[in-house]
């Protein structure tokens, strides 16, 4: 009977743990499948749907940074073009085909970084199998406003690389990732760092980590950071000899106004408190286990994307992303690490309920909505049938996505008028501090900007005009020029929520050239 049991038990044993992983597979496809009804919450975020206009746009011929004037690198539109290309090739709806391509990468990145950990051999391997669910849920349902943005696509792509560090952390006797798996991890990797340059440091932090653990100064020199950097100096090469305008226009106005606006006491009083917290806990959940390799990188990756954030000093959630879904898993991986003077010993429902609410209150940044009012957008279709579309105000969302529901057409080189706002806000500064010199610089950009605004109002003549209604500096201005106060004219406002206000070109005047147009 014993001899009976003992052939039986590697059976049962092999049947139990297939039985978890279906289970955990059928867990995987449902925080899936919930995450698509859950994204419909927010819609295409406004930065997303200016992106596949901005990738329409130069698919029909417009010139990057000339034609069309983008804030951030050329590989903003490199990463979405592919899935709009397919689109318009699938004649499908871009935003469609955009998040399926989303959750592929997502999908992606997870999978390949698990399949690292399981040729690594972690000891939170028996675990981590189990809660990838959980890794997944923070890829596609934590996201909420993040969703779609370059930082979420980088996070989801920078996952295996930090596995891999984790894995070049262990003692050097080890067995080592092969050739081609670094490669990859290398190349998924260096998607973050071309979405922005100073994400390096995610990279570079956990590094140091795998060399200060080995005492050895070879895990620098590990051939994925040679593809990162190899990337990076192909990536520079290409912007230098395609997009020169970049480099001898854009950026330097960037850096003079742009970059230039911050809001570090806003930053630091919505993210602080809930992100010390979720560090302190590292410590909390397990107390006096030291954290393994895996916990350590994900921390470092995590603390390097704060400097990030902090750099930036924008306050906006999908900076945030990087830092809160990084320490997120390391949480997540500090639970399944196995504590050798007690390894069958499990962890407390209270720290597990704790660490729920701390994941919850890490996601509140990331629940706003800036999706279009729905009433807004019927009575907006109603009124026009694809229209041509300008706006007057600074917030990218106050056009973008509602423009694309509308299927209409945006006619401006600007997602936005953030270039006025920086230029006058700055130059309000400067006269504060008695800085003439300043003042006046910023004064002329911002006179600048809105003589060619006022100039392309006139020329196309929008069908439609998205007036920002807490934008009051920049409506200030246009009100003091004559021509903007004869172009509002043949306007009537049609409908309006709390944040925009919509007006119609009246329809006797709205197949009337402009004088622009008829003097050309």
């Amino acid at each position: 009977m014993n001899a009976l049991q003992d052939r039986l038990a590697p059976g049962s044993t092999l049947g139990a743990l297939s039985q978890s992983r279906q289970w955990t597979m059928c867990l995987l496809a449902a925080v899936l499948v919930a995450a698509v009804p859950w994204q419909t919450r927010w819609g295409v975020v406004p930065d997303t749907s200016w992106i596949i206009t901005m990738c329409e746009r130069i698919l029909g011929g417009d010139r990057l940074y000339v034609d069309l004037i983008e804030t951030n690198p050329p590989f903003t539109a490199w990463l979405f073009m592919p899935p709009v290309a397919l689109a318009h090739a699938l004649n499908l709806a871009p935003e469609i085909v955009v998040y399926v391509y989303v959750y592929a990468i997502c999908l992606l990145g997870l999978g390949f970084a698990a399949l690292i950990a399981k040729r690594a051999g972690f000891a939170e391997n028996r675990t981590l199998f189990s809660m990838l669910p959980l890794f997944l849920a923070l890829l596609v349902i934590l996201p909420g406003n993040a969703f779609t943005q370059r930082e979420h696509l980088g996070v989801a792509l920078l996952l295996p690389l930090l596995v891999l560090t984790a894995w070049r952390a262990e003692p050097p006797q080890a067995r080592m990732p092969g050739r081609w798996t670094a490669m990859l991890a290398g190349l998924c990797a260096g998607v973050l760092v071309l979405v922005k340059p100073y994400y390096a440091l995610v990279v570079i932090a956990p590094a140091l980590y795998a060399a200060w653990r080995r005492r050895s100064i070879w895990p620098l020199l590990a051939i994925e950071y040679w593809v990162i950097g190899l990337v990076c100096v192909a990536y520079a090469a290409a912007v230098m000899l395609l997009y020169p305008e970049f480099l001898s226009v854009i950026y330097p106005t960037l850096a003079d106004t742009y970059m230039r606006m911050g809001n570090m006491p806003g930053l630091l009083i919505a993210y602080g408190p809930v992100y010390l917290i979720a560090l302190l806990m590292l410590h909390f959940l397990r107390p006096g286990l030291p954290l393994s390799p895996l916990v350590s990188v994900f921390t470092l990756a995590s603390l390097a994307a704060t400097v990030a954030l902090i750099y930036q000093a924008k306050g906006w959630p999908y900076h945030a992303f990087p830092a809160f879904s990084l320490v997120l898993a390391a949480l997540l991986l500090r639970t399944a690490q196995i504590d050798p003077s007690s390894p069958g010993k499990t962890m407390e429902l209270g720290r597990k309920l704790l660490l729920a609410a701390i994941v919850a209150a890490a996601a509140i940044p990331f629940m706003k909505t800036q999706k279009p009012n729905a009433e807004l957008v019927a009575r907006l279709e109603a009124a026009a049938h694809q229209p041509t579309v300008a706006l007057v105000g600074s917030d990218i969302a106050a056009g973008h996505p509602l423009t694309r529901l509308l299927g209409g057409t945006w006619i401006s080189r600007y997602c936005s008028d953030w270039l006025s706002e920086s230029a006058l806000y700055l130059s309000a500064v400067a006269t504060r501090d008695g800085n003439k010199e300043a003042a006046y610089h910023y004064r002329e950009i911002a006179d600048r900007y809105i003589d060619g605004k006022l100039a392309e109002l006139e020329t196309k003549r929008p069908m439609m005009l998205i007036i920002q209604k807490n934008d009051s500096v920049l409506a200030e201005e246009l009100s003091r020029h004559q021509d903007y106060v004869r172009f509002t004219q043949d306007y009537r406002p049609i409908a309006e929520d709390e944040t925009v206000r919509v007006l119609l070109r009246d329809a006797r005047v709205s197949q009337a050239p402009s004088p622009a147009a008829t003097s050309d």
